[in-house]
């Protein structure tokens, strides 16, 4: 078994690497901390990484370490973004399965548990267990739970909220988050699900996402941070893996859905917070351009989908299925843009 350094003492391998990155989160992260330390499954390792925090997230992070020396490691490095902490805690854990925690979330004292030991018992590269949104408060704004037949689901978010990945499964396909960018976790998911059929989902929800002003959610989208050309490099390396083309469709179906659901909704307003503003179509009319020729080149039979019929696959929300039919069919026609323009007229 491998062996790893820890504060001087060396421990087998752990099952579970927690990965934490953090960047001024003094407000946040005791609470997150804890929730580690009250898990019920105890052989993890916590992996924080000081994404170049300026207020007191360190000392805190160091208060930690002292009192439970063999629970936590801190890798410090100067501020380069969400993504390149991420990518140093991969390359600095251990563990046979990864999971990721962000410093002002929290989980369920049965979170590892659950989700570790799922993947165990079923052999799984990863294991999608849903989520709650909540305010600073704890309140409940949103529960995102999963509904799957014997593991199986055709419908799931692409954050990376919920989930746990088996390491060597990430190195086997050298996924990593694009550094420099926001919404970096859905190229990370797109391959992590779609690259392996021993994925399981769990009809649990054990992590808390809080939504507060300065979280991704609350911030409008700036065209230049999104990772455009990684999505597009992702769907590319995923099409050439997949060799059943019923997966191939669901493939199609969730990128398109992915799409329409940034592009119509979440590129229009915050979501989550009370003060909700909409926005003018800054840079959406670029992005429908973009994705338009993307949908044309790598799915371009995609308003035939099978997934997008309104008779089958109840799982699936009739309006989601009908946003990806309108939206492939836009799309094929070289309409999108226009169309984009005329639904940011009406809805704001």
């Amino acid at each position: 078994m491998e062996m790893r350094e820890n504060s001087g003492n060396v421990q087998e391998r752990v099952l579970v690497s927690v990965i934490i990155p953090v960047y001024n989160a003094e407000k946040y992260i005791r609470k997150c901390l804890e929730s580690l330390i009250d898990q019920t499954f105890q052989d993890f390792e916590g992996i924080i990484v000081n994404d170049g925090s300026t207020d007191d997230s360190r000392n805190i992070i160091v208060e930690y370490i002292k009192n439970f020396p063999e629970k936590f490691r801190v890798y410090d490095k100067e501020n380069g973004g969400q993504s390149s902490a991420r990518n140093l805690g991969l390359e600095k854990a251990s563990g046979k399965y990864v999971t990721f925690l962000d410093a002002d979330d929290y989980i369920k004292t049965d979170y590892l548990e659950r989700l570790a030991g799922t993947a165990e018992k079923n052999n799984c590269d990863v294991v999608f267990s849903g989520q709650y949104k909540v305010k600073e408060d704890g309140r409940v704004i949103k529960s995102i739970i999963y509904h799957p037949k014997d593991g199986k689901c055709l419908s799931y978010r692409l954050n990376i909220s919920g989930k746990i990945y088996r390491a060597d499964y990430i190195d086997k396909w050298k996924v990593r988050f694009p550094v420099g960018k926001i919404y970096e976790e859905n190229s990370f998911n797109f391959q992590m699900l779609f690259l392996s059929d021993r994925n399981y989902f769990l009809e649990y929800a054990g992590y808390y996402q809080v939504v507060h002003e300065g979280s991704t959610t609350s911030k409008y989208i700036e065209i230049d941070k999104l990772p455009l050309e990684e999505w597009e490099r992702c769907i590319s390396k995923i099409l050439k893996n997949i060799k059943e083309e019923q997966v191939r469709q669901l493939f199609e179906f969730t990128v398109i859905s992915f799409f329409t659901y940034f592009l119509l909704v979440r590129n229009r307003k915050r979501e989550y917070l009370s003060n909700v503003r909409k926005r003018k179509n800054d840079g959406a009319l670029e992005m429908a351009k973009y994705f338009e020729n993307m949908i044309n080149t790598y799915f371009p039979e995609a308003i035939h989908n099978r997934y997008a019929s309104a008779f089958k696959y109840r799982e699936l929300m009739l309006k989601q299925k009908i946003g990806v039919k309108v939206f492939a069919i836009m799309c094929h026609k070289k309409k999108l843009v226009k169309f984009t323009k005329a639904f940011y007229y009406v809805f704001g």
